[in-house]
């Protein structure tokens, strides 16, 4: 009797824990495909989210591209109006309508776009040379640096009845930390400036 209670028991607990195993075998695997299913809903909405952040990216840079062009236009839109208007009995005065400097793409490469503009009359020629001078510290000095066109001419020829845009590029020298750019416009036969304007570089 002992012997086959015994073999009753062991047989009853031997089906009971493979039941058991069984069980959690069978409830690991389906947490593991809610796991799989789950990580895929994620990617999707990652990338859903990715592209709509994209779209939103793309759209903002729109937005600010048409805002720029349209500052632009109108002050293209003043600045014709302004050439266009005529005082009666005022001559032609020359303006330094706009000056701007920008970073370039290498370092310390920078971009100068200039405009000079005649107001009023324009009965005649405006001529001269614009002279462009950075100035920086060099070794603890204060120093001052010709910027030189293209070509290397330390002045830019200047000729016009209406306007004049002058654009272009320097680079300032290593051993120079530079700090504002210097735009004098000097009339054909005069040696003072008519017109100067500093401004401080980009940082």
């Amino acid at each position: 009797m002992l012997v086959l209670l015994l073999v009753g028991y062991v047989a009853g607990y031997w089906q009971f824990a493979a039941g058991d195993v069984s069980t959690l075998t069978s409830y690991v695997e389906r947490l593991t495909l809610q796991n799989q299913s789950l990580q895929a809903q994620i990617v999707h909405h990652e990338r859903q989210l990715q592209v709509e952040q994209a779209a939103q990216a793309n759209l903002a840079k729109e937005l600010a591209a048409l805002q720029e062009e349209d500052m632009r236009i109108k002050e293209d839109i003043e600045f014709y109006k302004s050439i266009l208007k005529v005082t009666p009995g005022s001559a032609g005065e020359l303006k330094l309508h706009s000056f701007k400097v920008t970073k370039g793409e290498s370092a310390n490469q920078y971009n100068y776009n200039i405009l000079l503009m005649q107001s009023g009359k324009h009965d005649k020629l405006v001529q001269g040379q614009l002279v462009l001078i950075l100035s920086g510290i060099r070794a603890g000095q204060l120093v001052t640096v010709p910027v030189a066109d293209a070509l290397g001419a330390q002045g830019i020829s200047i000729n016009f009845k209406y306007y004049q845009r002058v654009e272009g590029s320097f680079t300032i020298p290593e051993d120079v930390a530079g700090q504002a750019l210097e735009a004098s416009f000097v009339a054909a036969g005069a040696s003072q400036p008519y017109i100067t304007k500093k401004l401080d570089l980009p940082v």
